[in-house]
């Protein structure tokens, strides 16, 4: 019995140290508009980006505030390495559109093939 409690506890300690956690990265200062049909949004990827854009029009990358212009250089950059990257725009409900749409924009020219807005869904 003793032997068994020792093999359980060295795989419990493996799975432990072989387990990679792979942190979201939300930006709790945008508050995100509600979609009342629940619908899932796309799953966290290798090749996914997260843009969120906060309630004053300032951009946060990877926990970085970024301008436009090196959001659209950086992402150039991740394209040319990953041809099927996909963009989540995480905006805050009270910013205004123009923000969201230089993004679209932004990746529309530098060629992501899917660009995506994130909104809570009610439960």
């Amino acid at each position: 019995m003793t032997s068994m409690l020792d093999v359980m506890f060295i795989l419990i300690i493996f799975f432990l140290v072989t387990t990679t956690f792979k942190e979201e990265e939300i930006d709790h200062t945008v508050n995100l508009p509600v979609d009342a049909r629940n619908q899932s949004l796309t799953q966290s990827t290798g090749n996914l980006i997260n843009i969120n854009i906060r309630k004053d029009g300032s951009y946060v990358v990877m926990g970085k505030q970024v301008t436009e212009e090196n959001i659209s250089k950086w992402m150039a950059e991740e394209v040319a390495k990953k041809p099927d990257l996909k963009v989540l725009i995480r905006s805050d409900q009270d910013a205004k559109h123009l923000y969201l749409a230089n993004i679209m924009s932004i990746c529309r020219h530098v060629g992501v093939p899917k660009a995506n807005i994130a909104v809570k869904t009610e439960k």
